[in-house]
Parts: C-alpha cells; sequence; structure tokens
C-alpha cells in the first residue's frame, strides 16, 4: 500500500500535484474507524478521544513518514471543530504543510470525523486504542462513511500536544488544492476504474466471461459522475468476451481520460487467468480511446495512452 509520506515526498515540490497527494493518500487508506468500546483490546470511552497535538504517520518499520496536527478551534454542543496541516519530514527545500479542516460529530458511537479541504470532505470514524495509537480507515473524498475497520488503516502515533507549528513550514492553503482540482478528480476516477476491473476479474472467475453492465462492476461504489462519465467496450473478436476495456471519459475541459483493460490469457494448466493494465491518456482529451493493441497474448494501452500500472 503507497505510504502518505512517499507520495508527499515524491510531490511536495509541484505546487500543483499536492492536492493529487492528499485525495490519493486518502483514497488508499489513510482513514480509519472505530470498533464497539466493549472490545477491551481495542478503544477507550469515546469522551478519551482526543486528537489534539501532533500525530506520526508510521512506515511498515516503524519509522516516521509524515505528520498530522490537529488544531481544534471551537466546541458547540459537543461538536469539535479546527484545522488540520499534514505535512512531510524535512526536504532540501524545507518543509511544506496542507492546511483543511476537521470536525468531529457530537454523540455518534464510533466517533465521527470529517476533514474538509475546499470543495472535497471526506467522512470518516476513527479510533484511538489503549495504547494510545491513531487509527484512520479507508475512504474516498465525497463518498459514504466507512463501516468497518479496514486491516490496512493508516496508524499515528501523538508525539506531542503541540498544535503550533514551525516557523520554517510553508502553509498551503485551500485555495492551493482547488487551483490543483483537475488532479483531484483525476485520482478520484483512477481508484474508480481500478475498483471495476476488480470486479471484471471477479466476475470472469465466477461466470467465465465479463460484464457489459456498469451497475454490476460497480458493486454498490457510487460513482462521482458530475466530472467523468464511464463506460464499457466489451470485445467481439474471437473468442468472445476475452478483453474488456473500462473508460473514464472526462466531462468537462483540462482532465484525463482513463481507460482500464481486464483480459484473459491461458495459463500452463491450459485455465482462463486474468490480467488488468490501467492506462492513462498522454494529455487532456475528452475522446473515447481506441482499442489496445494485443501483442500475443498480452494487451498494451491505445495510441496516446501510458500504463500507470
Amino acid at each position: 500500500m503507497a505510504t502518505f509520506s512517499n507520495l508527499i515526498t515524491r510531490l511536495i515540490n509541484k505546487p500543483q500535484p499536492l492536492a493529487k497527494v492528499f485525495t490519493y493518500c486518502i483514497a488508499m487508506g489513510l482513514l480509519g474507524l472505530l470498533v464497539s468500546c466493549n472490545n477491551s483490546d481495542r478503544a477507550t470511552s469515546v469522551s478519551d478521544q482526543k486528537l489534539m497535538g501532533t500525530w506520526a504517520f508510521q512506515n511498515a518499520d516503524g519509522s516516521k513518514s509524515g505528520t498530522a496536527i490537529f488544531e481544534p478551534k471551537s466546541e458547540v454542543n459537543g461538536n469539535i471543530e479546527g484545522n488540520i496541516y499534514l505535512l512531510t519530514n524535512d526536504l532540501a527545500t524545507g518543509r511544506t504543510a496542507i492546511a483543511g479542516k476537521y470536525r468531529i460529530n457530537a454523540g455518534n458511537s464510533p466517533p465521527q470525523l470529517d476533514l474538509v479541504f475546499e470543495d472535497l470532505t471526506t467522512r470518516t470514524i476513527y479510533e484511538i486504542d489503549r495504547d494510545g495509537k491513531l487509527k484512520i480507515a479507508n475512504a474516498l473524498p465525497e463518498q459514504n462513511r466507512p463501516n468497518n475497520i479496514d486491516e490496512q488503516a493508516q496508524q499515528l502515533t501523538k508525539i506531542s500536544e503541540s498544535t503550533v507549528l514551525d516557523k520554517d513550514i510553508k502553509v498551503l492553503k485551500s485555495q492551493d488544492l482547488l487551483n490543483a482540482s483537475a488532479l483531484v478528480r483525476q485520482t478520484e476516477s483512477k481508484s474508480y476504474i481500478r475498483a471495476i476491473l476488480r470486479s471484471q476479474q471477479q466476475i470472469f472467475q465466477e461466470k467465465g466471461q465479463f460484464s457489459n453492465e456498469l451497475t454490476q462492476v460497480t458493486s454498490g461504489l457510487k460513482l462521482n459522475t458530475d466530472f467523468y462519465n464511464y463506460t464499457i467496450n466489451l470485445s467481439t473478436n474471437n473468442p468472445v468476451e476475452l478483453m474488456v476495456q473500462n473508460n473514464a471519459i472526462p466531462l468537462k475541459d483540462g482532465l484525463k481520460a482513463y481507460t482500464g483493460i481486464v483480459y484473459a490469457i491461458a495459463n500452463e494448466s491450459n485455465e482462463k487467468a486474468t490480467k488488468a493494465l490501467i492506462c492513462e491518456s498522454n494529455t487532456t482529451t475528452k475522446e473515447l480511446p481506441s482499442t489496445p493493441k494485443k501483442l500475443e497474448q498480452e494487451y498494451i494501452c491505445p495510441d496516446g495512452y501510458t500504463s500507470t500500472n
């Protein structure tokens, strides 16, 4: 699983991709939820869920990879609102923080946490376990709040009660994220295509063929269709239905298109296995991609597209 720090570190020096970094990290698993307080091995009481302070993201080896700062500003009827800052470790050019808002909705078990960055709201639930670890589960912006904890939920450790940023940190406000909203939407769309490809592979395993029904392959996922139109092109070549092309075509200017290809190949036992490929258009476009090219048993991206696998 991609980590928060790896992605921000790679793109931190490019002003526009910061929005892509934040949203992609959320789509890949920075958000978590709390299970029943009756489980003594998990969470403390709701009243003990204290987010104020500085938290460190942890790599798989336990090393620090980034920081989140929660700065409460007001409390009304138990609902807490404040600022949130996401930042990386020191870089050669200094440190940069992405600034947004957070909101804790009172009277809910597990506690509800909303993260707001300009026009994007991510609705989550979280936990702080008895060891003081904060877990924030998987969620996509503008999607429903998650219901169950994810095994790959990002884990954070509290390192300070401080809510003050160091003076050398450059803060990017919400407007900086809004200016890069195209990259946010592209990342969201690519996540949808990835989910559709997984569904197509599962359907082929069960039925021996792919589906051309969008409602069947979305598996309850609520697509954001304000920015992209999603289509399926089922191959009619011989043999029939051994390749399916799943497209995300922009409805607005300034966005790249995506096409996800799933195809079946014969393994050593002459049984059919599936392979998947995600391709991104090299330039912004509203045009449907051409059919992917086939080289022996393998497929490659259509003209004008590059693999993002």
